[in-house]
């Protein structure tokens, strides 16, 4: 898969740009060196001309002479160098051709007529006719062959080709580390940002302190998150002040119908009375669960931790729900692994292990067997409550632990819906973790992880 980071695609587009940015130099640079070097050597050839008949124009009968001093000072062979002086036709001194230039092609510029500057291969050749005291009308032909210029040329495409990718390596590792540093900031914000929770409400993202739109941003982002807590801690409130409000009359209302229900009525009355008396105490044990919540959920509501023994708890658990398995005729087996020294709030925790026990006889036929296995782990103390009731389908598992869920069975046994909500709440402030495997019919596994004490 495709990294889709800022930091890649940065990257990314910033060799393109390189490629691009090089590609276009290496094209300027080789075609500004040819043109550099063609202009170059027709402006010598036209200068060296002048240079020859000034030398020559007293030695044009005298061709011996003319030789040698044409050689010695211009060296033609030595230098690719092409030197003709030639009158009417007939030559009166010529230079060995240079390597690469097609002999014939140059006898044929004979016929040129008054060409000032040819182009016959790799030769550059001027030709200027001059005009002697005496009226001889004289040729000079001065040339150049563009060979080594060529090769240089080709030496320079080759090192631009060559260097180009292992330049544009470089520079990608280099923006690779820049980029990295630059967004050093940035990653540190998302970090912080990934580990405020509402456990802990007053962390905020760090700043870059950069004096840039990056530290305007963190300030902008911090802002926000002190909104966030402002609305979250009101909302809070409102709910644990609306559950405290509707307690009252709750208890009011229970407390007249149980009185109601102790007179003497009709069977018909009496049975209305009571009914009304078992919902009001469902609403009532649904409030307390409610701001039972409200209080996990918020920063007051956490008590502090105090290490103890995860197994010891389980034990004392099992054996005071040991009496209601009984009743039910299920066997809840005796406790199986051993200590697990952990973190936390003890009562709470008994009720996470409460709820799950009294779910497990509540959804287990009888001569069912419930099992409890506390163990440690690398750093972490495992609790496991597996039963062999009538399990939890696939398309209810993940929902179970949502408030107000409830999950209808043959039984009728739904309760309120905020049981495992409040569990998992409790695990969460904890820094734990509850999750269920179950298979229809087979049973259920609930596994709680919380992290081993430190202490």
């Amino acid at each position: 898969m495709i990294s889709r980071s800022p930091t890649f695609w940065l990257v990314t587009l910033y060799c393109v740009l390189l490629l691009v940015l090089g590609a276009g130099f290496a094209w300027f640079t080789v075609l500004t060196f040819e043109h550099y070097t063609r202009e170059t050597i027709i402006r010598e050839t036209a200068a060296r001309s002048g240079e020859i008949w000034v030398t020559a124009i007293e030695r044009l009968d005298d061709r011996t002479g003319l030789a040698r001093v044409i050689e010695q000072r211009f060296a033609p062979e030595a230098l690719d160098r092409f030197i003709r002086i030639s009158e009417g036709g007939r030559i009166l001194y010529q230079s060995a051709i240079p390597a690469g230039v097609d002999a014939r092609a140059l006898q044929g510029s004979r016929g040129k007529g008054d060409a000032a500057q040819l182009r016959l291969g790799s030769l550059f050749l001027n030709r200027h006719f001059y005009v002697t005291p005496q009226g001889r009308r004289i040729l000079v032909e001065s040339g150049q062959s563009d060979v080594f210029a060529q090769g240089v040329q080709k030496s320079l495409t080759q090192s631009l080709v060559f260097g180009l990718p292992v330049l544009l390596i470089l520079a990608a590792f280099g923006g690779y580390v820049l980029m990295r540093r630059s967004l050093h900031p940035i990653e540190r914000m998302i970090d912080a940002a990934e580990a405020i929770s509402f456990n802990d409400p007053g962390n905020r993202l760090p700043l870059a302190e950069t004096g840039d739109r990056l530290e305007t941003l963190g300030l902008a982002l911090n802002r926000m998150l002190d909104r966030l807590d402002a609305a979250y801690q009101h909302a809070n409130r409102f709910s644990a002040d609306a559950a405290h409000e509707i307690r009252t009359p709750l208890a009011i209302i229970r407390g007249e119908l149980e009185f109601l229900a102790a007179q003497r009525h009709s069977p018909e009355l009496h049975a209305a009375l009571g009914n009304i008396l078992d919902e009001a105490n469902r609403l009532s044990d649904m409030v307390e669960k409610l701001a039972m919540l409200s209080r996990m959920d918020s920063l007051w509501g956490k008590h502090a931790h105090a290490e103890f023994d995860l197994g010891a708890l389980a034990g004392e658990t099992m054996d005071q729900m040991r009496l209601l398995a009984d009743e039910k005729h299920i066997t809840l087996a005796p406790l199986q692994g051993g200590p697990a020294p952990v973190a936390g709030d003890r009562n709470r925790l008994k009720q996470v292990l409460v709820n799950l026990v009294d779910n497990a006889i509540k959804y287990t036929p009888e001569g069912g067997r419930i099992t409890v296995e506390v163990k440690s782990l690398a750093n972490r103390a495992q609790l496991t409550v597996t039963d062999n009731g009538i399990g939890v389908a696939p398309e209810h598992r993940e929902k179970i632990f949502d408030r107000f869920y409830r999950v209808s069975t043959d039984r009728g046994e739904t309760g309120s819906g905020l049981g495992l909500a409040i569990a998992k709440s409790i695990c969460n402030a904890h820094g734990g973790t509850i999750v269920v495997d179950s298979t229809p019919g087979a049973g259920s596994t609930f596994r709680i992880e919380l992290p081993l004490s430190t202490a």
